[in-house]
């Protein structure tokens, strides 16, 4: 009995506690007197207490949350029991439901009154009596007859830079974490070494026994290096004159006027949309027309075009806004860079706007830490990551350098995208006007009733924000994050903000921050702060993150053949040592992406045959050791651009608006595949990326997933690639297209057949093929002369048919 009385008057104090601190801005004197009267009050409430609970408490509790969460539900619906205070306190999957003493902090309060995303009972809401109830019983303490409050431990504050958590040996020895090393390339007496990289992997070759291949022929490897760098195949032209020159720095020659082409930015400025999750509209449940994203898209185009140090190009995407180094006549190029956190999916519609905004800071935080340190630190949202050194406070330290970010003009269920006017302040001022004036007109739909507004109300604020709209339409601006709310963040329980614990400041996860603690100032969200030290020549992931995905652009395969996950569940890399070598060394490039690909490009082993050996593949199944060049199927970009090349359909021109929806479209009622919106004739960077409706071929040749980060694209080999390759539109295009050039160009068949063949294969046909194909063109067309009286028509028609078989054909498929 003592025991109970104790626990419950250690509970008054509590309650007390709570309701002084809620008093701090009060004077001293009413402080006083609030202490005096809840000392008065509270011996005759108390007395009540069990009285209270047994009359109006607990029969609200039995009628309408037992029968999921009483005696007779198990566990619980969600692991929750409502039938004892422990169960309350220690709650189902949201975490506690109950914080004595704080209703405003307790679920169980926020699910009866319907505003978050648990709502209890889920069919019909609590009378106002009842939940006034309560709130009530919450608010003085949550008396349980018979039952003790346990006295839980205080959740540990985040540790300092001298309190590091503590991790296991393997988190703390992982490859990834530890510094770079200046590994020496081993030394060799093979003349097949060109470079340090050859000697790094001819070691390691030589060590299981095998030997590389030998080197491509000249039109492999043109072929190679121009789908590479250009995402198209090379014109019998440029082949021929790289056959003709026979000096030592040919294919130098080669790779130096590639990379000088605009078509190099728009191949792998395509490579980093997949990783930023780039998309033309929101998805989702509204798939909202993003009509100022291009911006972002040309950005990057240009930014790999200039060769833009990539130290710079990850500080810019993050902060450019906050960069001071711009002149005044790029300052639009920082604010467009930071499109890249307002790409991600966002559910617009979620009605609690503080896990609204949560939701969007977590997506941007999940792909900056895979975009640029291949790690998912999401994972650590709910609880400690349960592989890698990340704890929550690291995570919700990171997420305060978001939420802390503008994103969106205001949370809510219509919240709409933060955008930034480019050429004056008089436009910017013009767009705030324009922003508020949206937010006016949401506010007058979510207030008025259309049953009762008058019509002719209703008419002339439908006119005034369609004017609003088309003003806004006309400033030219770019989706661009600002400055927002500054405020560290506490460590969310469970992942719920409805229990909060301690307080995460804003600073960089322990594993990685090495021996400084770079806590960020309480007058800046933290974004600069966080690319600086994400491009800190000692960071031991940027750097090799980034060569890791230049070399899988070359080579098929990363190092690291987890491209976005360098965590203890990624795969090891397959040569650490020249991982190391070649990122040491591409920071001492100065960030210079161009000069990576130079130094992969001119290597031996980036030359050689893509031929197997089968004993080489009994030991090394999956050329992990790198024996032999892997054999790689084009991207469907790559078919599509090659496929109008050939045909001479491909419209070159850089840049621009290509999506023709206007800001605010939302795409779920169809216009989404409007056939229109494809049919473009502009390289495949171009066309619009919407989400949740991606083009048809995109699909069919797995394109990325626009949701989500991802450096590596998965390859299928299914029934349609076959079917579109045979009987799509485009083919039946390119293929007539292709007939109609070679036969026009050429005088006689054998010409044309030549030609032809070196067009698609870069080769002549040899006698065989020749041959084949020449009874396959006078059977074709005595076929055909059943039904075409034409014979002109007829012999088109075969060497259509001819056309599109060597357009479907692995050898022009695949890059060899």
């Amino acid at each position: 009995m003592l025991d109970r009385e104790f626990v419950r008057l250690r509970l008054l104090f509590g309650t007390v506690t709570s309701l002084l601190t809620r008093a701090q801005s009060k004077s001293r004197i009413r402080r006083l007197i609030l202490f005096g009267v809840v000392l008065c009050v509270t011996p005759c409430v108390w007395g009540q207490t069990d009285d209270f609970f047994e009359k109006q408490v607990r029969p609200i509790l039995a009628n309408n949350c037992y029968p999921c969460h009483g005696p007779a539900s198990g566990e619980g619906q969600a692991g929750l029991r409502l039938d004892s205070l422990a169960g309350m306190l220690n709650g189902g999957r949201s975490g506690p439901v109950l914080v004595p003493g704080e209703p405003d902090r307790s679920l169980l309060i926020h699910a009866v009154n319907h505003d978050t995303f648990v709502q209890m009972p889920p069919k019909r809401k609590l009378s106002l009596n009842a939940i006034r109830t309560l709130t009530h019983w919450v608010e003085t303490g949550a008396h349980w007859p018979d039952s003790l409050i346990p006295i839980r431990p205080k959740r540990p504050s985040p540790a300092s830079s001298s309190e590091q958590p503590r991790f296991s040996k393997e988190q703390m020895t992982h490859w990834a974490f530890q510094p770079l090393q200046g590994h020496k390339p081993p030394e060799s007496d093979s003349e097949w070494p060109k470079s340090p990289i050859d000697r790094f992997l001819l070691a390691s070759l030589e060590a299981k026994g095998l030997v590389p291949a030998g080197p491509a022929d000249k039109r492999t490897l043109i072929r190679r290096a121009t789908i590479d760098l250009h995402g198209l195949p090379p014109t019998p032209a440029e082949v021929e004159l790289f056959l003709a020159d026979d000096t030592h720095d040919a294919f130098a020659k080669v790779v130096d006027r590639l990379l000088a082409s605009p078509r190099y930015g728009q191949r792998w400025g395509r490579h980093w949309l997949d990783v930023v999750r780039y998309a033309d509209s929101n998805g989702m449940d509204d798939n909202i027309v993003h009509a100022d994203a291009w911006r972002y898209r040309d950005y990057v185009i240009q930014a790999f075009n200039d060769d833009k140090p990539y130290d710079r190009f990850v500080r810019e995407q993050l902060a450019g806004d906050l960069m001071t180094d711009w002149g005044d006549d790029n300052r639009a190029e920082g604010l467009i860079a930071t499109g890249f956190l307002m790409l991600g999916p966002k559910m617009v519609g979620e009605d609690d706007p503080v896990k609204q905004k949560l939701d969007f800071a977590d997506e941007q935080l999940a792909t900056t830490s895979r975009a640029f340190m291949a790690l998912t630190v999401d994972c650590a949202r709910c609880h400690d990551h349960k592989f890698d050194p990340i704890t929550t406070e690291d995570y919700y330290s990171l997420l305060g350098i978001f939420t802390s970010t503008k994103t969106v003009l205001s949370y809510r269920v219509t919240s709409k995208l933060n955008a930034t006017a480019l050429l004056s302040e008089r436009d910017e001022q013009r767009l705030t006007e324009i922003e508020d004036s949206f937010d006016f007109h949401d506010d007058f739909v979510t207030n008025s009733n259309s049953a009762t507004t008058p019509k002719e109300v209703l008419e002339e604020h439908k006119k005034s924000i369609d004017l609003a709209k088309e003003q806004y339409e006309a400033i030219p601006k770019a989706m661009a994050v600002g400055e927002g709310e500054i405020a560290d963040l506490p460590v969310m329980i469970r992942g719920s903000h409805l229990t909060p614990g301690e307080t995460a400041p804003r600073r960089f996860p322990h594993i990685l921050q090495g021996r400084a603690d770079h806590v960020i100032g309480s007058d800046r969200s933290g974004r600069l702060e966080l690319a600086q030290w994400l491009t800190r020549q000692e960071h031991p992931l940027t750097a090799r993150v980034m060569v890791n995905r230049i070399w899988k652009g070359h080579f098929g395969e990363g190092i690291v053949r987890s491209m976005d996950n360098f965590g203890l569940l990624a795969e090891r890399p397959d040569n650490l040592g020249l991982l190391d070598w070649l990122t040491l060394r591409f920071v001492e490039d100065g960030w210079s992406v161009k000069a990576m690909h130079r130094l992969i490009m001119l290597s031996s082993a980036y030359r050689m045959r893509s031929s197997p050996n089968p004993r080489h593949a009994e030991i090394d199944p999956q050329n992990r050791l790198l024996w032999r060049m892997h054999r790689r199927r084009m991207e469907a970009e790559v078919i599509r651009d090659s496929l109008l090349a050939l045909s001479e359909y491909l419209d070159d021109h850089i840049g621009g608006k290509t999506l023709p929806h206007a800001s605010f479209v939302n795409l779920n009622d169809g216009k989404s595949r409007d056939s229109e919106v494809y049919a473009s004739e502009r390289r495949s960077v171009y066309l619009p990326v919407l989400r949740s409706a991606l083009y048809e071929m995109f699909e069919t040749f797995d394109f990325a997933n626009p949701s989500t980060a991802n450096g590596r694209r998965s390859t299928t080999t299914i029934a349609p690639q076959a079917l579109f390759m045979m009987n799509s539109g485009l083919i039946e295009h390119a293929s007539l297209a292709v007939a109609e050039r070679v036969v026009r160009e050429n005088a006689d068949d054998a010409g044309r057949l030549d030609a032809v063949y070196r067009l698609v294969h870069l080769r002549p046909p040899d006698r065989e093929e020749s041959n084949r194909w020449k009874d396959f063109l006078e059977r074709y067309e005595q076929a055909a002369a059943t039904t075409e009286g034409d014979s002109a028509n007829r012999r088109m028609r075969a060497w259509q048919a001819l056309c599109r078989v060597l357009l479907s054909s692995n050898e022009f498929v695949y890059v060899m």
